[in-house]
């Protein structure tokens, strides 16, 4: 008579194939964990980049808000002071880090109004995401 074989026990005195809440495992299951916890961290990351993205294409956008208005009355008060508009919004422009893709003034004689469009290149550029942004503002004096 040959001696018995005993069973190969695991923690808490459970067999090794009955881990699984007391189901037996199937022989394919193995690494099943692993490649759903990548999966979840993949989605997460790709998460965080898409977050990332919008957030600093809102903060794109508010920027080119912002420098159109300040380029409009800067352009404004230039205009009348006698100086030259444009050059004014072109420059108030560059020091908020964006372009004047558009000026004008329409006058009358006695009211003026200034008319500035700035845009702004986003980054990060993605093929799927805008490739800049554009607002344009007015400012003037209107009796």
């Amino acid at each position: 008579m040959s001696a018995p074989v005993a069973p190969r026990w695991h923690l808490g005195g459970l067999p090794r194939d009955r881990l699984d809440h007391g189901r037996p495992t199937a022989p394919g299951d193995r690494g099943s964990g692993t490649v759903l916890m990548m999966s979840v961290i993949t989605i997460t990351a790709m998460s965080a980049f898409l977050a990332a993205c919008l957030m600093a294409w809102f903060g794109a956008m508010h920027q080119a808000r912002t420098a159109a208005d300040l380029a409009a009355v800067a352009a404004a008060q230039a205009y009348d002071a006698g100086l030259d508009a444009c050059a004014a919004a072109d420059a108030t422009a560059a020091a908020n880090h964006t372009a004047v893709s558009a000026c004008a003034v329409r006058t009358n004689g006695f009211e003026f109004v200034v008319r500035v469009t700035v845009s702004i290149e986003t980054k990060p550029r993605l093929p799927f995401g805008p490739a800049q942004f554009t607002h344009a503002s007015e400012a003037g004096y209107v009796g």
